[in-house]
């Protein structure tokens, strides 16, 4: 009996701990699941931001990418030479440009004439011009030559030398910025009125008669000055030298002014080369250089345009031009600022009848211009 009693204490003994082993390995277990979880979240939510925000973009990346067209086109990288494909890239949209303005043609539109202190630079020209093109002005008329004989610009004609005025403007940066604007760019010119190359050039000058003496259209001491003899070919040719010149700096469209004979005192002393004023058939003289100048013109895919006053163009025969309806002019002018300020309306009306011959007219008015037709 003792015995199996040793032997039962013993099996007793025995149960209790492998019952105490089987619960440490539990506990164990759970411990490492639970350590197990708590990595893995930890890691998944120190990866869990980059892996959404490289999800999120491949998703767009495929969502936006356009689709291809041709199966054939060749893939980003290929040569398309190589590949033998004759697809194109389709071009990426330009900005438009403005219009250049047609500056061969004579369209209906207001005048402006532009003050050479507003051409002083590219920046001021363009500011003019984006200015004038808001208004609606499709004539833009810049001064070249001046009725005082100065040349505004840095011509290379011979007999313009010791005429330069003390400012030039870049002409031909002018002609770019206003035709880029959609605005005709005019080339004012004053021809024979001109007090400045008749003293370069003495030979070119109206004489008093026969005599190798300058004439002048008033006394020196009142002001007189000289003009150039408009039956001269020399003097002509000066003008169309000018006009040629002016022309390859970018300008299509002239306007000449001071195409006539001497206004003044003493005008029946003036000698000529035609001869003696009291001789000359004005009208006829001055339509002979203007169709010869409009031929040239005509050559040279230029626009000619001369300008009167509207005084002398209402007189049927005036010392200065002789007859306007005359003088066959086919793009026309009219200063109605020399329009007497007691006229009432006759001479406007006698202006007008005068220019009713030529094809176009644009009445003139302060620093403006009308276009008629």
């Amino acid at each position: 009996m003792p015995k199996r009693k040793r032997n039962s204490l013993g099996k007793v003994k025995h149960y209790r701990q492998r019952s105490y082993t089987r619960k440490n390995l539990l506990r164990r277990r759970i411990l490492k699941w639970a350590l197990g979880l708590a990595a893995l979240f930890l890691v998944g939510w120190l990866v869990a931001g980059p892996v959404v925000d490289f999800g999120s973009g491949l998703w767009y990346s495929l969502k936006n990418r356009p689709a291809a067209s041709d199966s054939s086109a060749p893939q980003a990288g290929s040569d398309p030479a190589a590949s033998g494909s004759t697809s194109e890239a389709t071009p990426e949209p330009e900005e438009p440009e403005a219009t250049p303005a047609d500056t061969t043609s004579i369209v209906e539109g207001s005048w402006t004439y532009v003050s050479l202190s507003a051409l002083t630079s590219e920046d001021q020209a363009a500011a003019t011009a984006a200015d004038l093109a808001s208004q609606g002005v499709r004539y833009a008329v810049i001064t070249l030559k001046d009725a005082q004989g100065y040349v505004y610009y840095d011509s290379q004609v011979a007999l313009a030398a010791q005429s330069k005025a003390g400012m030039l403007v870049d002409a031909a940066m002018a002609a770019r910025v206003f035709k880029e604007a959609g605005i005709v760019p005019v080339a004012a010119l004053s021809a024979f009125e001109d007090p400045k190359t008749p003293y370069t050039d003495r030979n070119l000058s109206v004489h008093y008669g026969s005599q190798d003496v300058i004439w002048l259209n008033a006394a020196a001491d009142a002001g007189g000055v000289p003009w150039l003899d408009p039956t001269d070919t020399a003097a002509q040719q000066y003008i169309a030298d000018l006009i040629a010149e002016i022309k390859a700096l970018g300008y299509d469209q002239f306007l000449l002014s001071g195409v006539q004979f001497p206004s003044g005192y003493s005008l029946n002393a003036a000698g000529y080369d035609a001869g003696l004023a009291t001789e000359i058939d004005k009208t006829a003289q001055l339509a002979a250089v203007i169709t010869a100048w409009q031929q040239q013109a005509d050559a040279d895919g230029s626009v000619l345009w001369f300008e009167y006053p509207a005084d002398q163009a209402a007189l049927e025969a005036s010392d200065t031009i002789g007859s306007l309806a005359g003088l066959g002019v086919r793009n026309l002018v009219l200063d109605m600022d020399a329009l007497s300020p007691e006229d009432d309306g006759t001479q406007r009306t006698a202006a007008l009848t005068a220019a009713s011959g030529a094809d176009h007219l644009v009445l003139h008015t302060g620093v403006n211009g009308s276009f008629e037709r």
